[in-house]
C-alpha cells in the first residue's frame, strides 16, 4: 500500500501537471488569437522591434561609455566608503564622549554625596 505522503506527492504532481498543461494551452490559444488578427500581429511585431531597438541602443550606450560608467561606479563606491569611515569615526567619538560623561556623572554623584554627608555632620 502507498503511504499517505506518497499519495499526497502524486496528487500535487498531477495538479501541477494539469495546471502546466492548462497554462500551455491557454498561452497557445492567446498566441493563436493574436496571430489571427492582422492588426494585432502588426502591433506585436512593431512592439517587439521597438524593444529590440531599445535594448540594442542600451547595449551600444554601455559599450561606448564603459570607461565613464566604470569610473563613476568607482567614484561613488569610494565616496560611500569615505562616508562610512566618517560615520564610524563619529560613532567612536560619540561613544568616547558618552563614556566620559558617565565617568564625570559618577564623580559628580560621589562629590555630591560627600558634600551631603559633610552638611549632615555640620548640622549635628
Amino acid at each position: 500500500m502507498m503511504s499517505e505522503q506518497v499519495k499526497t506527492e502524486l496528487t500535487k504532481k498531477k495538479k501541477c501537471s494539469s495546471l502546466c498543461k492548462g497554462l500551455w494551452i491557454g498561452g497557445a490559444v492567446a498566441v493563436g488569437l493574436v496571430l489571427a488578427k492582422k492588426e494585432w500581429r502588426t502591433k506585436v511585431a512593431s512592439e517587439c522591434k521597438n524593444v529590440t531597438d531599445s535594448a540594442s541602443a542600451a547595449v551600444r550606450f554601455i559599450r561606448d561609455h564603459r570607461e565613464e560608467i566604470t569610473t563613476q561606479v568607482k567614484q561613488v563606491s569610494n565616496e560611500i566608503s569615505e562616508a562610512i569611515r566618517g560615520i564610524s569615526t563619529d560613532l567612536k567619538t560619540m561613544s568616547e564622549t558618552v563614556s566620559h560623561i558617565k565617568e564625570s556623572s559618577e564623580d559628580v554623584i560621589q562629590a555630591t554625596k560627600g558634600v551631603a554627608q559633610e552638611v549632615k555632620k555640620l548640622k549635628e
